[in-house]
């Protein structure tokens, strides 16, 4: 395993999984890991509105600067990818294009009923992935 991407969305869930994959490439000895954070877009009878900033604003940018300093935190360089779209599906396709070997994505807890209705980016990468998976639970003690 040499190239790792790792989804990021600014909560609690996506900051696990990159502790996950900061210990993770710490002791595979990599040096660069690739942090892939998604702008959201949602379809509705106007067309395609952007749910938060586009890539050029610099909020949207900033929200790499926690996952970041944790990864440099276990000295591991971090590469920036910022998209717009259906996060599982950027996701996926990015893995698809950069050839990456894992994928680390933070599960959210949604209940059965609500994980049905809007679906989970995790079980959705899980999926379509072309390569590993990795979903990290905040919380559980191996995960750090």
């Amino acid at each position: 395993m040499k190239h790792m991407l790792v989804g990021v969305d600014g909560s609690e869930y996506s900051l696990a999984a990159v502790q996950a994959a900061a210990k993770l490439a710490a002791e595979r000895h990599i040096k660069s890991v690739t942090l892939i954070n998604v702008i959201p877009v949602a379809v509705s009878t106007l067309g395609v509105t952007v749910v938060a900033a586009p890539p050029e604003d610099i909020e949207a940018w900033a929200l790499f600067d926690k996952p970041k300093a944790l990864l440099q935190a276990a000295g591991v360089d971090a590469k920036l990818l910022l998209r717009e779209g259906d996060p599982a599906e950027e996701i996926v396709n990015a893995a698809k294009e950069g050839g990456y070997d894992l994928i680390v994505v933070g599960h959210r807890g949604l209940s059965p009923v609500r994980a049905f209705l809007l679906g989970s980016v995790s079980n959705r990468v899980v999926a379509h992935a072309p390569c590993s998976v990795l979903v990290v639970r905040p919380g559980l003690e191996n995960n750090s």
